[in-house]
């Protein structure tokens, strides 16, 4: 599951954050605003302020939030002037939006807030339609608003260009202030806010929404918060019911809203939807009968709400959206008394609840909600250490003193460098309080009056020196006099903010008469602030380092490339200006000696609010702060299950037989299969010939598979059939264990691993070297003595590198004198009825030796031969070597004959030895051979992804469905499926989303319009994308028992190819080419529907941080500096570089945006000159020119046409460019050369790609969509191609590895000649 947040707020008004990843709340940066409320929402937190002011903080992500602006620069012909800016009345404004009807004069777009930076001037946009322009950037066309085109014609009358310009929003990983309704915020103050959305049925998941309520009672709704505008545009009122006066307002994910009167009662937000999302009217709630509500929480399902006495309530009746037509269904149908007492209560994003106890005021989690019991059955309290940022004041004096004492609004407020005054006169702090209460009562005075009357009023004081200050605040730029600051109660804060293109400027502006009196009150209450070092001093700015370090551990800034931090608006200083500078004089006091706390006390951080809007938990799956469980695993373990045999499921009893006394020490291991056909049989499996296991869930018929593939069968596996997911998992997680801890592969996977994706979402990895380099160093050591018990007469030993071709064993044997016979086999496991390959059975009473074969329990034909120099009463040494058609033995080192292959020696794990002998040495070879992609073990690694990459240095990030990124952090794994007993304490818990999709199909006839009913050619009703097969909705059902639905089914009004207000596309018949419009002449229509399901599941994986990518690309090469570049591409289709991956930090710092003219959709990285290329959403190739290993990120894109298909995937590798069209079809750009990197044309390899990856030297991996088998076809097959050579660079074929349903593949680093084995 992604890391997510839990928020909650103290008594001091500071925030602190809890990862499920971690276990200690640790506080966000400080700014001198304490904070009363909030509420949370994926990567996003709102907060209501003490200054009664609403709040954003976007978190967690590094990746830039822009937009990009346009303008239309608008001119018609006339035959005087030609093209001039001088329009007909009724043409369109000469700057304009894209459709014409808006007036966008370069000099009035500004930017929304300060939080917005321009990242660089107005500039010309010089394509149209994937079409360079020329160099003015003109398209033209007989009249507006008709069809422009690049070339001008004879008729073109009217031509217009594209101006853009770039806004970022730099206010990432820190508080910003939210415009107010007013331009005096004091004017209207908040007292509720709250965030949802996300989940409204149809609308973007993006889009949020913000309801907050008024001092004045008034509800207000934020406009257009999305991911693009993190602080929305506006706020609109919401008419209330005339005697209803909101005190609190709750907005939940899938769109209901829920708000509390005055009088206790509960209005509740209808009609809310994709059309109308603020809603069209109030309906009344009553509350619990004797009860007064506080506050309500609103889920997907539930509603919770705490009283006035502080009692906890759970709303009864829900239904999950507010979509159902029943009034019960929308409001509940009646209130239920929970067990506890609560100040506060919060529902997450999957109706997991959180409170704040009133006794005590702990944060509670709620244990055992689940979607059948939503109700949960106790609270459990959170107690966990508590790490704070150490604020330059005294945190007892954060609440005395005022929220805007410490940030402004444009400013940057600095502690002069001088000494504390070392006398207060209180006779001066009764004037100053005199003028503050008398400023107070005249606030709404005119403000010339209230700055002469300021004028008279003097304040006089002495420094510790006796010299005398008079000080006079001119302007509320300049600072309060050095005399009248104390050093600890004036902290430094820097506050910038943003102005034209990238730079950021800062002018002071603070309430320095709130400042002033904070720091008196201070200073008396608090003595021994005197002896505190004063800012200005060694020590102290050493301090303060440290404490800037340790604070942005947790909740990083952004790079100054990326956002400047600590904004606020300018309209929220307001109110900061209304107490006026100051003049006076201080008189000194009498000197008093410092007094020294004996015992230093912290303060207790009291629980006031909590929010767990955006953390994502569950029952049966909880964050590892909240239970630890140790589980155990039995390796001697046997159940029941069905067995695919002669084309049948037979029951059959399973049995894991492992050899060794503990896991880490594994010998050998066998799975035994007892099941009977016509008669009793055993199916004997080595683990050792077991090279990938995988699991599959057929919800249709209530099976569980597991598939067991090996190499002689690499495209069809051997198949077990369990009746419930838990058991089958539990087999999958011990079997595939039994195989890591077999090979010894428990270290992390060397940078040469190739990784493998399913169409399920499951990774598995294989490590090259182990079957390449190792195999080179092995075969000057592949010699090795057996081990065999002194006198042992007999022996079955494992040959723990099997038996292909270029192995051989010696068996070293004495005879017994009189011997009758002895026999060594060569078998596939350890039991007798195993398949024994070669029987050598020499026969001294019959002077005869008996070769043969045994398969399935039946000996085959016998073949004779002659003893040689075996006789009775003396040593000999039989030898076996296997070649690629047949054994070649050999007797005392000379040759004997030899033995045709009747089983596959692949299948040979054992050598059996035993008669009337003494065994005196057994001696095993087994050859460095070659490697072949069937005999590659491929470990499975848990998680779920949608794309894996990986590079130099083994850096490996992944992509999941829901475009989370996440970094293999090298643990040891533990089982495949979570809660298995093998789960291990490497991995983390992880979650992923996915959509599920069906189409509703119509066609049109004269009589009804548009019906179900078609024609008897016609596809189904409901059916998948192509219409070939049926798939109503009731029959879509999840994947596994780890996946839980989070919505009902909705139309998809975000289709590809774009829909109509209800979310059909038009053809004229099935299946053309749809269209969002219809025509006359389209006869059929069909739409979209979708439902979105969560899986939850653990693996040796950290999120990065809370990045939206949707491509990424690992750099085989290192760069000059020795990092490891790291593109990818945003889900809005910027270009960005990770830098400061290291070998040892593969997290690395900060993004660089790699500006771009046109959104990208893929990335393949390099370090080397023209080995970074992109692909654009439009299906063209761009080529980065200038990366080399000191400017990785390079300095310009070229554009390269597509072959005929828009392009969706490019890759290069040792000078070979390959390029995938949307269709499948697999392309080969031609010409590249190195002063021509972008080359002259496509060239078809073949079709039928699904994915593909190119390494270092150049090989070409795929996966295919089919692959022809002596079987039949089989679907998602990973292959490489083989035969590429200069004089035929496409290659002649493909050669298959193991395994089907394969979806991608990552192969980016060879193994080179030279290599040696890395120390993991």
């Amino acid at each position: 599951m992604p890391s997510s947040q839990l928020f909650a707020v103290n008594n001091l008004g500071r925030v602190f954050g809890l990862s499920t990843d971690e276990a200690c709340w640790r506080e966000l940066d400080y700014l001198g605003i304490e904070f009363k409320r909030l509420s949370a929402h994926e990567s996003v937190l709102w907060a209501l302020g003490g200054d009664h002011q609403v709040y954003v903080f976007v978190y967690g992500s590094s990746v830039p939030i822009r937009v990009c602006e346009e303008s239309y620069e608008n001119q018609r012909w006339n035959p005087i002037e030609g093209f001039t800016g001088v329009l007909l009345p009724s043409d369109r404004p000469n700057f304009s939006s894209a459709d014409g009807l808006t007036s966008r004069v370069l000099s009035t777009i500004t930017l929304p807030t300060l939080a917005w930076s321009w990242e660089s001037p107005w500039h010309l946009h010089y394509t149209h339609e994937g079409q360079a322009l020329e160099k003015e950037g003109w398209t033209y066309a007989i009249d507006f608003p008709r069809t422009y085109t690049a070339e001008k014609r004879w008729n073109s009358c009217v031509r217009r260009r594209k101006w853009v310009r770039y806004r970022r929003y730099v206010a990432l990983d820190t508080w910003s202030a939210v415009p107010p309704i007013h331009q005096d915020a004091t004017e209207e103050p908040f007292i509720d806010v709250s965030v949802g959305g996300g989940e409204v049925p149809g609308e973007d998941p993006d889009r949020l929404m913000v309801w907050a309520v008024t001092a004045l009672n008034r509800v207000m709704v934020r406009d257009g918060v999305d991911g693009s505008c993190p602080e929305g545009c506006r706020w609109t009122h919401i008419p209330t019911p005339p005697d209803k006066d909101v005190t609190s307002v709750c907005a939940g994910r899938s769109g209901r809203v829920w708000a509390v009167t005055w009088d206790g009662k509960v209005i509740v937000r209808t009609g809310i939807n994709r059309d109308c999302p603020v809603g069209n009217d109030w309906v009344v709630v009553e509350p619990p009968e004797g009860s007064q509500l506080q506050q309500v929480a609103v889920g997907v399902q539930v509603v919770w709400a705490v009283t006035r006495d502080h009692r906890v309530w759970f709303r009864r009746g829900l239904e999950g959206s507010d979509s159902a037509s029943s009034y019960n269904s929308i409001m509940g149908t009646s209130w239920l008394l929970m067990v506890g007492s609560l100040n506060s209560v919060s529902v997450g994003p999957n109706d997991q609840v959180w409170g704040v106890s009133s006794e005590d005021t702990l944060v509670l989690v709620r244990t055992g909600v689940t979607p059948s019991e939503l109700a949960g059955r106790t609270w459990k309290p959170i107690s966990l250490p508590i790490s704070t940022c150490e604020s330059p004041s005294n945190s007892g004096q954060s609440s005395s003193t005022s929220p805007q004492s410490n940030v402004s609004g444009v400013g940057k407020v600095t502690s002069p460098d001088t000494d504390a005054p070392g006398d207060i006169n209180l006779e001066g702090v009764e004037k100053v309080l005199a003028s503050l209460s008398v400023k107070a009562s005249a606030e709404e005075e005119e403000e010339g009056k209230v700055k002469e009357q300021q004028e008279d009023e003097n304040i006089s004081g002495k420094a510790e020196g006796g010299e005398k200050i008079d000080g006079a605040l001119q302007d509320e730029s300049l600072g309060p006099p050095q005399s009248m600051v104390e050093s600890v109660d004036s902290p430094s804060i820097e506050i910038k903010y943003p102005e034209d293109c990238s730079s950021l400027e800062s002018s002071g502006m603070s309430d320095h008469a709130g400042d002033y009196v904070a720091s008196l009150l201070a200073s008396q209450s608090s003595p021994v602030n005197d002896l505190k070092a004063i800012p200005g001093e060694p020590g102290q700015q050493e301090d303060s380092t440290a404490q800037k370090s340790a604070e942005q551990q947790y909740f990083p800034p952004s790079s100054k490339e990326w956002s400047e931090s600590r904004l606020r608006h300018a309209s929220s200083t307001s109110s900061q200006g209304s107490l006026g500078p100051l003049r006076g004089e201080m008189g000194v006091l009498r000197e008093e000696g410092p007094v020294f706390n004996l015992l230093q006390v912290e303060d207790d951080h009291l629980w006031l609010w909590v929010t767990g809007g955006g953390c994502w938990i569950k029952a049966s799956n909880m964050p590892k702060w909240y239970e630890e469980a140790v589980e155990g695993s039995s390796w001697a373990i046997s159940g029941q299950c069905r067995w695919w045999a002669s084309k049948q499921w037979v029951p059959a009893s399973v049995e894991l037989v492992m050899v060794g006394s503990r896991r880490s020490q594994v010998k050998d291991a066998t799975l035994l299969l007892h099941y009977s056909l016509s008669a009793p049989a055993v199916e004997e499996i080595s683990i050792g010939s077991i090279l990938l296991v995988a699991m599959c869930v057929d919800s249709s018929v209530g099976r569980s598979l597991v598939a067991l593939y090996h190499p002689n069968y690499p495209l069809k596996p051997k198949t077990l059939s369990f009746s419930t997911e838990t058991e089958a998992e539990e087999w999958l997680n011990h079997i595939a264990s039994a195989c890591k801890t077999f090979r010894g592969h428990k270290k992390r996977p060397s940078q040469y691993a190739v990784w493998g994706l399913t169409t399920q979402g499951n990774l598995y990895v294989h490590d090259k070297y182990l079957t390449e380099e190792e195999l080179r160093l092995e075969a000057r050591v592949s010699h090795k003595e057996l081990a065999v018990g002194e006198g042992a007469s007999s022996a079955i030993l494992l040959l723990d590198r099997g038996f292909r071709p270029g192995c051989f064993v010696s068996v070293v044997v004495e005879i017994h004198e009189g011997a009758d016979q002895f026999h060594v086999n060569l078998q596939t496991g350890r039991g007798t009825d195993c398949n024994i390959a070669i029987h050598i059975n020499p026969r001294f009473s019959k002077k005869v030796a008996v070769l043969n074969t045994k398969k399935k329990g039946v000996w085959m034909q016998e073949e004779k031969q002659g003893l040689m120099n075996m006789t009775p009463g003396r040593q000999c040494d039989v030898s076996v070597m296997c070649d690629d058609d047949d054994f070649k033995l050999s007797i005392d080192e000379q040759y004997w004959c030899s033995f045709k292959h009747r089983l596959p020696p692949s299948t040979i794990t054992h050598v059996a030895v035993r008669g009337d002998i003494t065994i005196t040495n057994i001696t095993y070879n087994h050859g460095a051979g070659e490697s072949q992609l069937t005999d590659w073990y491929w470990r499975g690694v848990g998680g779920h992804f949608k794309r894996v990459e990986s590079g130099a240095c083994g850096v490996t990030w992944a992509i999941s469905y829901d475009f989370h990124v996440y970094i293999y952090t090298g643990a040891e794994e533990g089982g495949l499926c979570k809660g298995s007993s093998t789960s291990e304490s490497g991995d983390r818990l992880l979650s992923d989303t996915r959509h599920m999709y069906v189409w509703e199909n119509q066609r049109w006839n004269p009589v009804t319009g548009f019906t179900h009913r078609g024609l008897p050619t016609d596809r189904h009703t409901w059916s998948d994308q192509t219409g070939r097969h049926h798939r109503p909705r009731e029959s879509i059902r999840l994947p596994s028992r780890h996946w839980s639905w989070t919505s009902e089914w909705c139309v998809d009004y975000h289709t590809p190819g774009g829909v109509d207000k209800d979310g059909w596309q038009y053809a004229t018949d099935f299946p053309f080419n749809y269209h969002c419009h219809r025509y006359v002449t389209d006869l059929v229509r069909r739409r979209r529907w979708f439902r979105k399901c969560r899986i939850t599941t653990s693996g040796p994986w950290r999120q990065m941080e809370k990045v939206a990518l949707m491509d990424i690309s690992v750099s085989p090469l290192c760069a000059s500096d020795g990092t490891v570049p790291v593109w990818g591409v945003s889900v809005t289709g910027e270009v960005v570089v990770r830098l400061g991956v290291l070998p040892e930090c593969h997290q690395g710092d900060s993004w660089t945006l790699v500006p771009a003219e046109c959104p990208m959709m893929s990335v393949n990285a390099g370090v080397h000159s023209h080995s970074v290329w992109a692909v654009s959403k439009d299906g063209r190739a761009h080529l980065r020119l200038g990366v080399t290993p000191g400017i990785p990120q390079g300095t310009q894109w070229v554009n390269v046409d597509s072959p005929g298909q828009p392009l969706v995937e490019v890759a290069s590798g040792a000078g070979a460019v390959w390029g995938l069209d949307r269709a499948g079809n697999l392309h080969r750009r031609t010409n590249v050369l190195p002063l021509f990197p972008e080359g002259t044309g496509w060239e078809l390899v073949c079709g039928g790609v699904i994915s593909f990856s190119v390494d270092t030297i150049g090989s070409l991996w795929a996966v295919l969509e089919s692959y022809n088998t002596d079987n039949g076809s089989v679907q998602g097959v990973m292959v490489r191609r083989v035969g590429i050579t200069p004089s035929c660079p496409l290659g002649t074929g493909w050669q298959h590895t193991l395994g089907t349903g394969w979806s991608a593949v990552c192969a980016r680093m060879s193994v080179p000649s030279t290599c040696s084995i890395p120390d993991n």
